[in-house]
């Protein structure tokens, strides 16, 4: 296990810089009646290109960097987002990952970041719970939060939790309560910071997960998530669209369809580690060409019913540290991309 790298206080400093900075960052800085703190980056303010930047920061736990520049795909150019980290398994799958299925009283979020290390008996969200035995028979591997964090390698204990909810809503207070009580904390020692879909800050802090979803991937077809030792990527962010659907669709299909990703990794099979990364990429689905919106349509508006499988980067290339063999597998689909966001 790795010694205590204390990524709620980590990203504490994250949410304080949020405070600090509220009105540059066009977002706003609320207390609940429990005294949680609750940091809206979209539901009833505009958000920003740089609170995103911070809320990706803090998804990764404060363990990663992050920074934004444009780029040109065929006829688009977009601003593009580069993270990097060296812990790419405690950073992404064990705080960054979106697995924390928060539905109270009529409430739904993605709840991701690092207070997730602090409340591993969680469940599976209801829907893969449900999937567990037809995802095993396609062969991915399937693991609770307990197992994931096993699978990291990194748990932590903090008096201060950090969460990061993608919701269209704010936190009612019972939610806030629920949270802190499974994080093992007070509620006044509780952060939650919301992105809804369709906002600014959540098409950045969204395609900052490009990293997180190669390695994701990797895990579901039995990659061992500590071989990983560097991870980098980057991802167009993809325009605002106020229906929330189709922004779904749009804030990941740009991961799927041009993002890319590296690993440097301790393996110790390279024929085994060419078969991982030829079958990870977006192009290795038979459904390939559509947009999420199709696939989130079709699981009733249930994130978590989508097919895991679909959540892939457009490119993915690995480099074994034991002696430099490096594969890469995948393409960037400029028409794809064009024609799902030209609409």
């Amino acid at each position: 296990m790795v010694k205590n790298l204390k990524m709620n206080e980590r990203t504490y400093k994250i949410v304080e810089e949020f405070i600090a900075r509220r009105d540059e960052l066009r977002i706003n800085v609320l207390k609940s009646k429990g005294g949680a703190t609750v940091i809206d980056c979209g539901v009833e303010v505009r958000g920003s290109i740089e609170a995103g930047v911070l809320v990706t920061k803090a998804c990764l736990g404060g363990l990663g960097s992050v920074y934004i520049t444009n780029q040109a795909y065929g006829k688009l150019s977009l601003p593009t987002i580069h993270v990097s980290t060296d812990y790419p398994a405690i950073a992404t799958i064990g705080s960054q990952m979106a697995d924390w299925e928060v539905d109270i009283d009529g409430y739904f979020a993605m709840g991701s970041g690092p207070a997730r290390l602090l409340a591993p008996d969680r469940p599976l969200p209801k829907a893969v719970a449900s999937k567990k035995k037809i995802y095993e028979e396609m062969g991915y591997t399937i693991s609770d939060p307990k197992e994931v964090l096993e699978r990291v390698g990194y748990t932590e204990r903090s008096d201060k939790a950090v969460i990061v909810l993608e919701s269209q809503k704010l936190p009612p207070d019972a939610v806030l309560l629920d949270i802190a009580e499974k994080c093992g904390v007070e509620p006044n020692n509780l952060y939650a910071i919301v992105t809804p879909t369709n906002s600014i800050t959540c098409s950045v802090q969204i395609a900052g997960r490009v990293v997180e979803v190669g390695l994701h991937k990797l895990g579901l077809l039995g990659f061992e998530f500590k071989k990983a030792i560097y991870g980098s990527g980057s991802s167009p962010i993809a325009p605002v669209n106020p229906d929330p659907v189709i922004a779904m669709g749009w804030v990941n299909d740009v991961i799927r369809y041009a993002g890319t990703t590296f690993y440097l990794v301790d393996y110790h099979d390279n024929e085994e580690l060419k078969e991982l990364i030829t079958r990870t990429p977006t192009a290795a689905s038979p459904r390939y060409g559509l947009s999420l919106t199709v696939f989130f349509e079709e699981a009733k508006r249930s994130f978590y019913a989508i097919d895991l499988g679909e959540f892939s980067p457009a490119v993915i290339t690995a480099s074994n540290i034991r002696d430099g063999f490096t594969v890469s597998a995948g393409k960037i689909d400029v028409d794809v991309l064009y024609r799902i966001l030209s609409g």
